[in-house]
């Protein structure tokens, strides 16, 4: 069975090409993100693991450029943001700060590039080129909340 390591994927600057929260251990929260009138409409969909995806072959990679990043030494986190390599990507990659070791990613093709990012108490919340925010809730990842800034 072949397998993703996140770790390398990250530091060779590219991540999978999914829609949803990608967790340390490869596993996946599929989240759809879609448009109603000019609201983003989130809907949550199955766990499923990366591995399943790249032994099925449905699972690509994009090359990321990484706009910004923060941290926060209370968390012991590094956040990033950025874009893949097709346009309308977005990403946000939380890693360790003792290991630089992946805690989770946020990949979704259709986010736009994220250029901002915070760490708001137990929030961390990205600002794409389409004046949305996308808040994160640290203790709970399936709260996703995108607004309009």
């Amino acid at each position: 069975m072949n397998h993703i390591n996140l770790n390398i994927e990250w530091q060779n600057q590219k991540l999978p090409i999914v829609n949803g929260i990608i967790y340390s251990d490869g596993s996946l929260d599929w989240i759809n993100v879609d448009y109603v009138g000019d609201k983003r409409k989130i809907q949550f969909g199955s766990r499923i693991h990366l591995d399943d995806l790249l032994s099925n072959n449905e699972v690509g990679f994009s090359n990321i450029i990484i706009n910004k990043k923060t941290q926060s030494f209370y968390k012991k986190i590094n956040v990033y943001c950025g874009e893949g390599s097709f346009g309308g990507d977005g990403f946000v990659v939380v890693e360790t700060q003792n290991d630089l070791h992946i805690k989770w990613i946020a990949f979704f093709e259709t986010a736009n590039p994220f250029e901002k990012i915070d760490i708001i108490d137990n929030k961390v919340i990205a600002y794409n080129n389409l004046n949305e925010k996308w808040i994160f809730d640290i203790n709970n990842l399936s709260n996703l909340i995108i607004e309009n800034y």
